[in-house]
């Protein structure tokens, strides 16, 4: 049989927890079985290197604009059709609806969709426009799509509906770091910047700059540390949405919290940031699967998080404090007040949760290669 060709429809690669895992499934895959490609609405993307180092292609497409939707039709009809894809596997939420709509007109056989979250915004009400479009887009969706996966029942059930959740087309595959670069340096010394050695404890926060990850509410937490005189720093680390890195840095000069709390922006060491710090924290609005706490967990850190998402991301280990945000900053000041002096787990005890829940990339790889063969041998 020859290579399994399959083009994946992430929306961009920029730095971020979908994009990361996907190259995770690009570094671990077969070459010799299979060629996976990517389109792109931005060229300049944070792993187009990477990508074409590996022997991915990279297609830059126009945005979908709904009011000229023919750039976008025409171009991603353009580049399934020449690629002759045995795979379309979209990552878009409810916008998938309309690749897999495209990918059929295209021919292409196997038509992957995969859920990755179950909220697509902070506002408490939907708007009636919003509720309408995403449910003809699970129409689309359920109409035309070959199989369905997702990263947490949560996601799946938001996206496709609870009746396609129990059909055999539908696979829950949890997301998964590469424990290689955290577990085979689990009791690596770091030095350097940002290393605890300057009295302070430091509490990591890894994820996009953006409404819905909640950083705001480290603000608030930063300022809790500040009237209390505690010497605990949170270190943010990631970009996103140039208004809120704004509003957030206005608010960090504002109130004198450059030592409570530092923007880092996108960085290639989160592994030795992790070694770095001595806790964990995530308060997002809403989560799929964040990539972030299983790598957190899996550098054995104690983690504060909001119960914003499925708990199937937690290790079972007693690493995870889960709380409310309505609890408030005062709270949560306190729980990482604990947390930053409480012990790493054992080694031991993580890498058997990893390899039980499958939390793995190579695990994660095997799985999702696994579906394109059987999915394309079911169509041959």
């Amino acid at each position: 049989m020859g290579k399994i060709h399959v083009l994946m429809v992430p929306g961009a690669m920029s730095a971020g927890g979908l994009q990361n895992q996907l190259m995770h499934l690009l570094r671990n895959a077969d070459k010799a079985r299979f060629q996976i490609d990517f389109t792109s609405t931005n060229s300049d993307d944070f792993y187009r290197e990477e990508i074409e180092s590996l022997g991915g292609g990279f297609y830059v497409i126009p945005p979908m604009n709904w009011k000229h939707p023919v750039p976008y039709c025409r171009a991603m009809l353009k580049i399934m059709r020449e690629g002759q894809y045995d795979v379309v596997h979209s990552h878009e939420l409810f916008h998938s609806g309309i690749t897999l709509w495209l990918a059929k007109q295209a021919g292409v056989p196997c038509r992957f969709v995969h859920a990755h979250n179950w909220k697509d915004g902070t506002a408490k009400r939907r708007p009636l426009i919003r509720t309408l479009y995403n449910s003809f887009m699970r129409v689309m969706i359920n109409r035309y799509s070959t199989v369905q996966i997702a990263c947490s029942s949560w996601a799946g059930k938001f996206l496709y509906g609870k009746r396609t959740t129990r059909q055999n087309s539908y696979h829950l595959v949890f997301n998964s770091v590469d424990t290689r670069e955290i577990i085979d340096h689990y009791f690596d010394r770091e030095d350097g910047e940002y290393c605890e050695t300057d009295g302070w404890k430091q509490v990591l926060n890894v994820a996009r700059i953006d409404p819905s990850k909640n950083q705001m509410f480290l603000a608030e937490i930063a300022k809790e540390f500040k009237s209390r005189g505690d010497r605990i720093r949170i270190l943010c680390v990631g970009t996103g949405n140039s208004d809120e890195i704004e509003k957030l840095s206005s608010v960090i000069a504002e109130e004198g919290l450059q030592e409570h709390l530092r923007l880092l922006g996108v960085r290639r060491d989160v592994p030795q940031l992790l070694r770095k710090c001595s806790a964990f924290v995530l308060p997002s609005i809403y989560e799929g699967m964040p990539l972030v706490m299983i790598e957190a967990q899996a550098a054995g850190l104690p983690c504060v998080s909001a119960d914003t998402y499925s708990p199937e991301v937690d290790f079972g280990i007693g690493s995870v404090k889960w709380l409310s945000l309505d609890r408030g900053a005062a709270a949560w000041a306190d729980e990482l007040e604990k947390a930053v002096n409480r012990p790493r787990a054992g080694k031991a005890e993580v890498e058997r949760a990893i390899q039980e829940k499958g939390f793995d990339s190579r695990q994660f790889a095997q799985r999702i290669c696994r579906l394109y063969e059987s999915a394309t041998e079911a169509r041959t």
